[in-house]
């Protein structure tokens, strides 16, 4: 399920984030958490899930902590939601945050050549479609290549038109699942699902791609989005998460010892899958 909730905040005194404005819109923000000292350092903007219809940039849960250790330069985005937006305009305000950490990154310690983007369920299908599509940064003067790494986690939409022809799903639940891919997708399934839009020809990102072991939809579709990349000339890596719900998964990404998290931490480090 794309998570439905937003996930708690877990962070100390000493990783308060500072709020930056990206765009015009109250939605179109972004939290930076400040470390003493950086310089040069690798960044990762985190993109919150919610089925592109909730939750907030604070949900970041262990993302800070996890940054301190690993001397990272971490931020936190939002985006406008459905139903006032489409996927699409989420993918361009998350474009517009990314495009703000090329810029801005290096006034506060971030190397803009080694920025790493990141998210969780709704959030992994808007990283991998703005590090495919090449649409949504070019409306702000940069490329997909510009990114050093694409780490979607646990999503199940980056092939919507697969998704929306499933058989409707039962239950009050399944009736949320689908109205939640109808807000989103109607507008434009093929054209928003960044599976079906890698190119040969173009320079992508390596995509690290993480997914809990016991869903079915999210494994397919990791599996997906990681084919079609390779046929088109990419790299990417696909890691099952056992023993991980779609929550968990999100909650425990970067506290000490996390597989997951973990790594993520070398992909970061090195660049390399």
């Amino acid at each position: 399920m794309m998570g439905l909730a937003a996930a708690p905040v877990l962070m100390g005194a000493a990783t308060t984030p500072t709020e930056f404005a990206y765009g015009g819109d109250p939605r179109q923000t972004l939290d930076l958490y400040p470390q003493p000292g950086l310089s040069g350092a690798s960044m990762l903007l985190f993109v919150h899930g919610g089925g592109w219809n909730i939750g907030d940039k604070r949900g970041v849960n262990a993302l800070p902590g996890f940054a301190e250790r690993h001397g990272l330069l971490f931020a936190s985005t939002n985006y406008r939601l459905t139903p006032d937006v489409t996927a699409r305009e989420c993918a361009q305000d998350v474009a517009g945050a990314v495009a703000w950490m090329l810029k801005h990154g290096a006034e506060h310690g971030g190397d803009p050549q080694r920025l790493f983007i990141a998210g969780h369920s709704a959030g992994a299908h808007l990283v991998a479609l703005v590090g495919i599509d090449p649409v949504y940064l070019d409306a702000y003067g940069h490329a997909p290549a510009e990114i050093a790494g694409v780490i979607p986690i646990d999503g199940a939409g980056y092939d919507a038109v697969r998704q929306m022809a499933r058989p409707q799903r039962p239950g009050p639940i399944g009736r949320r699942l689908d109205e939640m891919y109808d807000l989103a997708f109607s507008e434009d399934p093929a054209g928003l699902s960044p599976t079906l839009l890698a190119r040969p020809g173009r320079a992508y990102p390596p995509f690290l791609i993480f997914h809990v072991e016991s869903r079915a939809d999210a494994h397919e579709q990791s599996i997906g989005l990681a084919e079609a990349l390779r046929a088109a000339g990419g790299t990417a890596e696909v890691v099952a998460a056992p023993g991980e719900t779609h929550m968990t998964v999100n909650r425990d990404f970067g506290l000490p010892g996390d597989p997951e998290g973990e790594r993520a931490a070398r992909f970061i480090a090195t660049g390399r899958l």
